[in-house]
C-alpha cells in the first residue's frame, strides 16, 4: 500500500537533502546522514526506523571483533557471500568516539567532510571512497547500513553491531506528535489540565519545590517564561525554530509545551530544558541521533537532575535496545537516585519503542480527552508502565504564524498557548506528579516514582492498564 500524504509530509522534513548547503562555521556536516528503513517505504506505505547512513555503533569491547568480521574473507564466507568481505578493502572505515563505552564505525558517506577533506585513509586501512555525494543514495546497495548489519549478524550474532538510531519527538513517521498544534480562544490564559494546588491531605508542599526536572527536547521559547505565571523560572537552551519575529516552524515549541506540562502538576519544581541538536541541521525535522540525546541527558545529571524526561523515542532495528542508552545506564545512571521517563509514542502499535520500553524507564501512554479510554493514537502493551491524559491539552507555546505540515497546509496563528495532543505531553504530567510527591514526602525520585506507579496500579482500567490523572496528586500519599 503506497504511503499516504501525511506520511510523505512527515518524512519530507526528515530525509530531504540539504542540497549541499554549508552547515556553518564550526559544524561538521555528515554527507546525507539520515535514512529510513525500509528503503522503499514510499511504495510499502510505512517506516520502521530511522538511522545514520553508513554508520554502525559497537560496544567498545567488541570493536576488534566487528572490524574483523567486516574485513575477513574466509572460505565459508565466500560461499555464503560471494561478493567477498562485508566492506571491501578499498573502502576506508573510520572509528568515531561516541560516548564512553560505545564506538562508531563509519564508511563512505558516513564519513565527515573534515575527514574527507584532510585525505584521511580511514582508521582501519582502505582508500578514500571516490567522488562526492550528489544528494541521491541507494539505501539498498551492498554497503548500505541495513545490508551491512544483516551480514554482520550472520557472522558474529544479532545485535553486536547496531545502527546509529535517529529518534523522533513523536511516533515514527507521524507529524509532531499525534496532532499538529491547534489554536485556542484568545480569552484563554490557563493550562489544561489545571495547575496543581500543592496541597495533599491538608498539608502544603506537594508542589515539586526543591526538585530538578530535566527535559531533553528541542529547546525553550524563553518569552513564555515571562508571559505565563506557571512558566516563571523555567530555563534552558533556546529553541532555534521559534525565534522572535519568525514564523513558528514544525516541531518547534515542543520543549516549551512539555516544560509547561511539568509545571501544571509540579508548579514549584525547577525545570531545565536541554536541546538535543537536530539531525543534519534540519531545525524542523524533530529528530536527533541517539548519542546526542545521551549527551544532553548526561548534562542534566551534571546539573543534579532528580527526574529526566527524555522526549525522543522511537522504533529500533529488530526492536533491540540502543547501545548508547545501555552504556549510559550501565556506566552512570544506575548508580544514581534518578528517574527517567519517556513517551510510549503515537503509532497505535503494541511494538516497543526505546527508551520507553527499558525496564529502568517509565514509559507513558496517553488517555483520551475524557480520561476514560486510551487515546486512539497511543502506543500500548506490557512495556507501557502508565497512562495519563494526552489529548487536547493546553499549555505554553510560541507567538506567531504557523503553517501546518499536513494537508490542506492551513495557516494558524498563536499567541503563547496551543492545544496539542500526544504521549509526549502525558509524560511530563507524570514526571510532575513524581516531583510533587518528592517535595511532599522527602522521598528520592525512585521511591516516589514507585509509589506513584503503585497507586496507578490500584486503578488500572480494563483494556488500558495503570492510569493516573493530574488531580490525583494526593492519591499516592495513601499508598505505602
Amino acid at each position: 500500500m503506497p504511503a499516504d500524504q501525511r506520511l510523505k509530509d512527515a518524512l519530507r522534513l526528515i530525509i530531504e537533502d540539504r542540497d549541499g548547503k554549508d552547515p556553518g562555521p564550526g559544524n561538521e556536516r555528515w554527507f546525507g546522514t539520515t535514512a529510513v528503513h525500509p528503503y522503499n517505504w514510499e511504495e510499502l506505505g510505512y517506516a520502521e526506523y530511522f538511522y545514520r547512513r553508513d554508520t554502525m555503533l559497537v560496544r567498545t569491547e567488541d570493536i576488534e571483533l566487528v572490524l574483523g568480521a567486516l574485513r575477513e574473507e574466509p572460505a565459508d564466507r565466500q560461499k555464503e557471500d560471494p561478493a567477498g568481505p562485508i566492506i571491501p578493502e578499498n573502502v576506508a572505515i573510520d572509528r568515531l568516539p561516541v560516548i564512553d563505552g560505545v564506538t562508531g564505525l563509519v564508511w563512505r558517506y558516513g564519513r565527515t567532510a573534515r575527514s574527507v577533506g584532510a585525505g584521511k585513509g580511514g582508521g582501519y586501512g582502505g582508500r578514500e571512497f571516490p567522488g562526492e555525494p550528489n544528494g541521491r543514495y541507494d539505501d539498498n546497495d551492498s554497503l548500505s547500513t541495513p545490508n551491512v548489519l544483516a551480514r554482520v549478524d550472520r557472522s558474529i550474532g544479532e545485535g553486536v553491531a547496531r545502527p546509529c538510531a535517529a529518534l523522533p519527538l513523536n511516533g515514527n513517521g507521524h507529524p509532531c506528535p499525534a496532532s499538529e498544534p491547534a489554536e485556542v480562544p484568545s480569552s484563554s490564559a490557563a493550562p489544561v489540565p489545571a495547575i496543581n494546588s500543592g496541597i495533599c491531605c491538608g498539608k502544603h508542599g506537594w508542589d515539586g519545590r526543591g526538585v530538578l526536572v530535566g527535559v531533553v527536547d528541542g529547546g525553550l521559547v524563553e518569552a513564555t517564561t515571562h508571559q505565563w505565571p506557571w512558566m516563571e523560572g523555567v530555563y534552558g537552551d533556546p529553541d532555534p525554530a521559534a525565534l522572535p519575529g519568525n514564523p513558528i516552524g514544525a516541531y518547534s515549541c515542543h520543549g516549551t509545551f512539555v516544560a509547561g506540562c511539568v509545571r501544571t502538576t509540579a508548579p514549584k519544581a525547577e525545570v531545565c530544558v536541554k536541546r538535543a541538536k537536530e539531525i543534519d541541521w534540519r531545525l524542523y525535522g524533530g529528530m536527533a541521533y541517539e548519542h546526542e540525546i545521551i549527551q544532553r541527558m548526561s548534562d542534566l545529571l551534571d546539573l543534579g537532575a532528580d527526574i529526566i524526561v527524555c522526549e525522543f523515542d522511537g522504533a529500533t532495528r529488530h526492536h533491540l535496545p540502543l547501545h548508547t542508552f545501555d552504556a549510559f545506564y550501565r556506566r552512570r545512571l544506575r548508580h544514581l537516585n534518578v528517574t527517567v521517563l519517556a513517551p510510549a509514542g503515537n503509532d497505535e502499535t503494541h511494538l516497543p519503542t526505546f527508551p520507553a520500553a527499558y525496564t529502568w524507564t517509565i514509559g507513558v501512554g496517553a488517555l483520551s480527552a475524557d480520561g476514560n479510554t486510551r487515546a486512539h493514537f497511543s502506543n500500548y502493551g506490557h512495556w507501557v508502565d502508565v497512562y495519563a491524559p494526552g489529548e487536547e491539552l493546553v499549555n505554553a507555546f510560541g507567538t506567531g504564524k504557523y503553517t501546518c505540515e499536513e494537508e490542506p497546509y492551513e495557516e494558524r496563528h498563536f499567541a503563547g498557548l496551543a492545544n496539542w495532543s500526544g504521549t509526549s505531553f502525558s509524560t511530563p504530567l507524570v514526571a510532575g506528579m513524581i516531583a510533587a510527591r518528592m517535595s511532599g514526602t522527602g522521598e528520592n525520585a525512585p521511591a516516589a516514582a514507585a509509589a506513584v506507579l503503585a497507586f496507578a496500579g490500584t486503578q488500572a482500567a480494563p483494556g488500558i492498564g495503570p492510569v493516573l490523572h493530574p488531580h490525583q496528586i494526593c492519591g499516592p500519599c495513601h499508598t505505602p
